[in-house]
């Protein structure tokens, strides 16, 4: 599924009225239509509903949806902010039809002194089963002030006044959300639910967006496809059906050689554990053989927590870290694998700097680089760039700005920029850990993955991720596509162990666990 700028969807609007000749108004009845389904899907038995509409396009989907309830058996109420000649033709039509069916309208006009439009802002609500924000759409770019800000402020405090549950329905996005990049404008709605009109919106899923959008539904309009491919969208992002159709067929007749050969490079005293969420998340994801090489003095930890994963024991310094003495080694160890996930838990020595500058100096196998790979890397990034075979670094956004020499706060105040040209400029793929991930490739695609939860941020969380990229690699998805569908996997298992855990309890291990029946789940889609 495309996810579009508001720049983009202004021009997909654009394309589809003036090349293909759909008139802007009947793409707003049918946002409407969209709009009132959800409506009556989710909240049936709701009868008072109040649009609060803007002067713009937002408004006049609003007004249009304000008919259709109506029609429909409801009482809708309308409360229009600003002056009538400010509203564009589509909107003054729908307000015309408005009018001469007398449905009950209130004008907010921009000269209402604030307690005025306190009071009749306070009266609307008060009568609302159910509230409707249709005040801005995305091409919002300033904080909301005025009567939009007292609006806004209002909504958002009705679970404190009022002793009913009021749902909130945002149309295309929150009023005051960003649509571009999901930072709050002063205030922005707290929706119950979101309906947006052909495309998901960036804001939709970025933080502190994501936050206001609640429950989101992605509705078609009638917008012609032709009319995105010309407006140059590169960003998308997995449904669960999506995701589904990514999943190969496993071959009846194959045997574990058939579903690959997972190599994992990982572990130091204290962080065993790392080694083995890797591992075993890269065995659950598929994958038909996996072995562990581990510092040599930790090996009979590893086979005592380890049943199904292989282990290698490599020469360690005599501390429980891997020494630069067991390169010889590593040739053999990788001979026969398909993929190697290299750096959990893998400690700052600078032995593990040398090991990694062997690797990528001199070996030819698809890498999953993680944690301190990472941060080894970094110390000289010609490593990473020189290595001409497929590498997916996933790094948080601490790894991140050790990366680029930015701060952690900077790498999360957007992500999308930094993931994709950090993508182009290493020609690797990378997958920016974050409250929500985003994965880049070196032609500019983007992924947002809209699955996972708080929770998941525990210890462990990534190398489980690491190990269920690495799996899905030697199964023989492409790079990218194991980064994107991992992603996906990794959150869709944090959503399941959430219902059963809690989000101040999960571990990463609840996340290892839920792998085999999210994969199940989504096999059942096919």
């Amino acid at each position: 599924m495309r996810v579009v700028t508001p720049k983009q969807m202004r021009e997909i609007d654009k394309r589809a009225i003036e090349e293909f000749g759909i008139p802007g108004i009947i793409l707003m009845e049918n946002a409407a239509l969209q709009a009132q389904k959800i409506i009556e899907k989710l909240y049936p038995s709701i009868r008072k509903v109040l649009i609060l509409a803007g002067y713009g396009n937002n408004g006049g989907d609003g007004l249009a949806l304000a008919r259709l309830l109506h029609s429909s058996g409801k009482a809708a109420e309308i409360l229009l902010f600003g002056n009538e000649y400010h509203l564009s033709p589509d909107v003054k039509r729908n307000l015309m039809i408005i009018e001469r069916l007398q449905i009950p309208l209130v004008l907010l006009k921009n000269s209402i002194k604030e307690d005025e439009s306190r009071n009749l802002i306070c009266d609307c609500l008060t009568r609302a089963d159910l509230v409707v924000d249709a005040l801005f759409g995305t091409g919002l770019s300033k904080p909301l002030e005025g009567h939009f800000k007292i609006a806004v402020d209002m909504v958002n405090d009705l679970p404190y006044v009022s002793a009913r549950k009021i749902p909130i329905i945002s149309l295309d996005i929150p009023s005051g959300v960003n649509g571009e990049n999901g930072a709050v404008l002063g205030s922005a709605i707290l929706a119950s639910d979101t309906v947006s009109f052909g495309y998901p919106k960036m804001g939709h899923y970025l933080y502190p967006g994501k936050m206001h959008t609640g429950r989101l539904h992605v509705v078609p309009i009638s917008l012609p496809p032709e009319s995105a491919d010309a407006a140059g969208v590169s960003a998308f992002t997995l449904s669960e059906g999506e995701a589904a159709l990514k999943l190969k067929k496993r071959l009846p007749w194959g045997h574990k050689g058939t579903f690959g050969k997972v190599a994992v490079i990982a572990g130091s005293t204290g962080m065993t554990g790392a080694a083995c969420l890797t591992a075993t998340a890269a065995l659950k994801s598929g994958a038909g053989i996996v072995t562990a090489a581990v510092p040599s003095s930790l090996n009979p930890i590893l086979e005592n927590k380890l049943t199904e994963v292989m282990t290698y024991p490599l020469k360690d310094t005599g501390h429980g870290t891997l020494s630069r003495n067991c390169v010889k080694d590593i040739p053999e160890f990788l001979k026969d694998k398909d993929v190697l996930a290299i750096g959990p838990g893998l400690g700052r020595e600078d032995d593990i700097y040398d090991i990694l500058e062997y690797i990528l100096a001199g070996q030819s196998i698809p890498i999953v680089l993680d944690a301190d790979g990472l941060n080894h890397v970094s110390k000289n990034l010609g490593l990473l760039v020189d290595y001409k075979h497929p590498v997916v670094i996933t790094p948080h956004p601490g790894e991140m700005a050790r990366l680029i020499g930015m701060t952690a706060d900077e790498v999360s105040s957007q992500p999308i920029e930094i993931a994709v040209n950090f993508a182009k400029k290493t020609n690797k793929i990378v997958l920016l850990k974050g409250a929500t991930s985003v994965v880049a490739n070196p032609q500019g695609e983007v992924y947002i993955n809209n699955t996972g939860n708080n929770g998941m941020a525990t210890a462990g969380s990534g190398d489980v991720l690491t190990g269920i990229i690495a799996g899905l690699i030697a199964q023989k998805y492409e790079p990218f596509d194991a980064a994107v569908l991992g992603a996906f996997l990794h959150g869709l298992a944090g959503d399941e162990a959430v219902c059963e855990k809690g989000q101040d309890s999960l571990t990463a291990g609840d996340i290892l666990e839920k792998i085999p029946s999210v994969i199940k789940k989504l096999r059942s889609l096919q």
